[in-house]
């Protein structure tokens, strides 16, 4: 599990010059897709969080991201307000950006998984029949404010077919993508920790 911590950054650049030149975040970009975002948390527990990320279609939910969080073993005083909203259901990207926080994310892993295809009951057939090959992206949440730097979480974001697929994140994410292909040190056993809940849900 992560544990957050501190360092003093001086980046330079203005708020607005920063969120205009980052990519769009998971809620932002399903919703301008799709029409529509919402949050569903699955399971909820001091050191995990288990939530889909879907669009709604005729009142159905249909399921876009399938993401597993690892909470900081440490909650900084900086930000328990945010944590607090978090672990109630809020999406990690939209609180931290509404309370005044420049966002980061520290790519660890780009490729794909094999993942039960009920999660995502897409309106395809090929969607919602067996196993599938999903795309997963596995990143370091950062979070910066008044000059101070924590890493607040890992996050794993598994994305429905009709959603992202492994060439929408290299298109997106450009050479941070092509560096980060390898499972490197560290990756596996969160790797474990997402195939186990996907399989176990």
């Amino acid at each position: 599990m992560p544990v957050s911590c501190s360092a003093d950054t001086n980046q330079g650049e203005t708020h607005h010059a920063e969120k205009q030149s980052r990519p769009l975040g998971n809620s932002e970009r399903i919703r301008l897709k799709f029409g529509s975002y919402g949050i569903e948390v699955l399971e909820n527990s001091p050191g995990l969080r288990v939530s889909s990320l879907y669009s709604t279609h005729d009142g159905k939910k249909i399921n876009r991201t399938f993401a597993v969080t690892a909470y900081p073993e440490v909650i900084e005083a900086a930000f328990e307000k945010e944590h607090e909203a978090i672990i109630n259901g809020k999406s990690i990207g939209i609180v931290f950006e509404e309370n005044g926080w420049l966002i980061d994310k520290r790519h660890l892993y780009f490729g794909e998984i094999e993942a039960p295809g009920k999660h995502f009951n897409g309106r395809s057939q090929s969607v919602k029949a067996g196993m599938i090959r999903a795309a997963i992206h596995v990143y370091a949440l950062v979070v910066r404010k008044n000059g101070a730097e924590f890493q607040y979480a890992f996050i794993a974001e598994v994305h429905h077919p009709e959603f992202l697929q492994l060439q929408d994140l290299a298109a997106i994410y450009g050479v941070e993508f092509e560096t980060h292909l390898e499972k490197k040190e560290g990756i596996g056993s969160f790797l474990e920790v997402i195939e186990s809940r996907i399989l176990a849900l």
